[in-house]
């Protein structure tokens, strides 16, 4: 079995999630048929969006950190790394320069995904950090496969960083619950990304009129496949 690695931390609560699914995914028996991890909770990762939007003159560059977890990662045994953060995509062409490792590449896996699940869609909602979207991580995927990513208000964008940044980032998921929902309400598509890491936690909460399919658990598929390759 092959180790992968988890740059983590980007935020905790949203790392804790991917690796419940992993286990949660895997077709088990025993411990010893559960996959080999390990995980780099960098909590001390600065805030990627807005390094994205504001520049490295007013806030610190995420890249150093993610390397430096790359090199924790790759020094512990792992054959392939991945990111539990969609907007940290955003470096993972510099990231991968830096590490001989496999990168298993989050939107690139859950698009291709959408394409096998429902063929027949078309226009699909990246619910997603503003640093996410505007930075077209998952616009370029979903491109290639004949998709078409919904355009936000913003108000709708507004509404989503709250519920990700005052909600599930700061422990208060269930009060955010109705906002969320209602933001989704004002979005017409096929199918809704969970394209941030933190979303997902809002989804048990939802009833099934939204068709969601969740990018932690696309990858946390992914790892396993990889990990028993």
């Amino acid at each position: 079995m092959k180790r992968v690695g988890i740059i983590g931390g980007m935020g905790s609560l949203a790392s804790a999630d991917l690796y419940s699914k992993i286990v949660s995914l895997t077709p088990a028996k025993c411990d010893q048929e559960h996959i080999l991890l390990s995980i780099d909770n960098n909590a001390l990762i600065p805030d990627r969006s807005e390094y994205i939007f504001r520049g490295d003159e007013i806030k610190p560059d995420p890249l150093p950190y993610l390397i430096d977890s790359a090199k924790r990662l790759e020094n512990s045994g792992c054959k392939a790394f991945c990111m539990a953060c969609n907007t940290a995509h955003f470096f993972a062409d510099d990231l991968k320069k830096h590490t001989s490792m496999k990168f298993l590449h989050m939107p690139e896996i859950t698009v291709s995904s959408i394409s096998k699940i429902y063929p027949n869609a078309k226009d699909i909602a990246v619910i997603a950090t503003v640093g996410t979207r505007r930075t077209g991580i998952y616009d370029k995927f979903l491109n290639l496969k004949g998709f078409n990513s919904v355009e936000f208000s913003p108000q709708i964008e507004q509404n989503i960083m709250e519920c990700i940044y005052k909600g599930v980032k700061a422990g208060k998921t269930k009060e955010y619950v109705g906002l969320f929902r209602d933001t989704l309400k004002m979005i017409k598509a096929d199918v809704f990304i969970a394209a941030c890491t933190e979303i997902p936690i809002f989804i048990p909460y939802l009833n099934s009129e939204f068709k969601f399919i969740d990018a932690t658990s696309e990858l946390a598929k992914a790892i396993i496949n990889f990990a028993k390759s």
